[in-house]
C-alpha cells in the first residue's frame, strides 16, 4: 500500500524542487524524515506530504537522500528504495574489517616497478565551469574496449592541473604492477583537474580566494566529468564501481566529494588531506568551512565500502588533521581506516602508501 501511494505520488511532485527546511538537530539518520529514530512508511509519506506542499515540518538533513542540498522527487524515491530493500547492517563495515590488518605503511618495491598501460589527455565540457576542462585517462595493462571497468577518480594537490599525480606518486606504477600480479581489479584511472572556476584555468595562488573553486569540483565530477567517460569509455557504474582519491588538498575534496557524492561513489581514499570541510583555522588562512564537524559522516544506506585516510607523522603542512578528519568520521559512526605513516611528509612519501593500500582494495567488497 505504502509504494502503490508513494508511486502515485511521485509524478506531481517529480518536478518539484524544495529548499532544505531547517532541522532540529545534528544528528540523523538518513531517511528519517519525521524524527521518529526509526525508518518505516511514516518517514515516505511525510515526505510525500513536505514535496506536495502539505507540511512544513520535516527534518530536511535526513530527507536529502541524495545529499545535494534539496528537497525532490528523486530524494522520495531513494527512500522508498531503501524501504523496500534495507541494507545488511554489516555489510559494508564488513569489508573494513577484514582488510584493516593488512594495511601497511610499508610498500614493498616490487609495486613500483615501471607503469605501463595507456595514458591520454582528453577534454570535456564542464557545466560548472562553463568551458572546456582537461583530465588524463589511463587504461590498464591488457586493456579490451569489449569489457568493462570499474573506474578511480584522482585529484591533485592545490596549485597543480590533471598531470600532477601522473608522475612521482606511483599511482601508475602501483595499479600496473597490483595488476599484472592479480592483487588488483583491472581498472580506468582518470586524472583529474579539480579547479572549475569560469573565469580562469589555473588557481590564483590566492588560497581563500581558490578554494571555492575547487570545492565546485563536487558538481562537476558527477554532473561532466564522469558522464563524459561513462559516453567514451566502457565503464561500470554505480557506486560499488566508482572510487576517488587523492592528494592534499585532492585528500581534502575527496572527502568532501565522497560526501555530497555518497549515492555514486563507494570507494574513497584521502592522503595527507587538506583542512577546510569544516571551519577551522590553520597556520595559512581561515577556512569558513562546507560543513559542520557534525556533518563529517556517512550513513547508511551510504556507507562506503572503504573510507582510508593516511596522515604522515612528519607532515609540517597539515599536521593532525588527516587524523581529525579520521576521528570525526569514526565519532560520527562512518567506519573507516587511518593509516598513520612514519616519517612521512607531505609529498609522496605519504602517498605512495596510501595509494598502495587504496589500488589493491578498490573494487572488491
Amino acid at each position: 500500500m505504502l509504494l502503490s501511494v508513494c508511486a502515485a505520488l511521485l509524478p506531481a511532485a517529480a518536478g518539484k524542487t524544495a529548499l532544505r527546511a531547517v532541522s532540529a538537530d545534528s544528528s540523523f539518520k538518513a531517511g528519517d524524515a519525521d524524527r521518529s529514530g526509526k525508518l518505516d512508511s511514516d518517514d515516505a509519506f511525510t515526505l510525500c506530504d513536505y514535496l506536495l506542499c502539505k507540511r512544513s515540518d520535516i527534518h530536511a538533513e535526513a530527507a536529502d537522500m541524495d545529499g545535494d542540498g534539496k528537497l525532490t522527487a528523486k530524494d522520495l524515491s531513494l527512500l522508498k528504495a531503501l524501504l523496500m530493500n534495507p541494507p545488511s547492517q554489516s555489510e559494508k563495515p564488513e569489508y573494513m574489517s577484514q582488510i584493516r590488518d593488512q594495511i601497511t605503511a610499508n610498500v614493498p618495491q616490487s609495486a613500483l616497478g615501471q607503469a605501463g598501460g595507456n595514458l591520454t589527455h582528453i577534454t570535456y565540457f564542464s557545466t560548472k565551469a562553463n568551458r572546456e576542462k582537461g583530465a588524463y585517462v589511463w587504461l590498464p595493462p591488457g586493456y579490451d574496449e569489449s569489457r568493462q571497468y570499474p573506474v578511480f577518480y584522482v585529484n591533485h594537490g592545490y596549485g597543480a592541473d590533471e598531470s600532477g599525480m601522473i608522475n612521482g606518486m606511483g599511482v601508475r606504477e602501483i595499479a600496473t604492477n597490483l595488476i599484472q600480479s592479480g592483487d588488483a581489479v583491472p581498472m580506468i584511472i582518470v586524472f583529474t583537474n579539480q579547479y572549475t572556476n569560469p573565469d580562469r584555468a589555473t588557481s590564483t595562488g590566492n588560497g581563500s580566494a581558490d578554494v571555492p573553486f575547487y570545492d565546485a569540483f563536487a558538481e562537476d565530477l558527477p554532473n561532466s566529468l564522469m558522464p563524459y567517460i561513462e559516453s567514451h569509455y566502457p565503464v561500470k557504474t554505480g557506486r560499488e564501481n566508482t572510487a576517488v582519491a587523492g592528494f592534499s588538498m585532492g585528500g581534502r575534496e575527496s572527502l568532501y566529494i565522497g560526501m555530497m557524492c555518497k549515492d555514486k561513489i563507494g570507494y574513497i581514499g584521502a592522503a595527507a588531506p587538506a583542512p577546510g570541510i569544516f571551519p577551522t583555522r590553520d597556520q595559512f588562512m581561515d577556512h569558513p568551512g562546507n560543513m559542520s564537524k557534525d556533518e563529517i559522516r556517512i550513513d547508511p544506506p551510504y556507507a562506503p565500502y572503504l573510507l582510508l585516510i593516511a596522515g604522515g607523522t612528519n607532515d609540517g603542512m597539515v599536521v593532525t588533521y588527516p587524523q581529525q578528519y579520521h576521528e570525526l568520521f569514526t565519532e560520527h559512526g562512518t567506519d573507516n581506516i587511518y593509516l598513520s605513516v612514519p616519517n612521512g611528509g607531505h609529498d609522496s612519501s605519504t602517498v605512495i602508501p596510501l595509494m598502495y593500500n587504496f589500488i589493491r582494495f578498490l573494487f572488491k567488497a
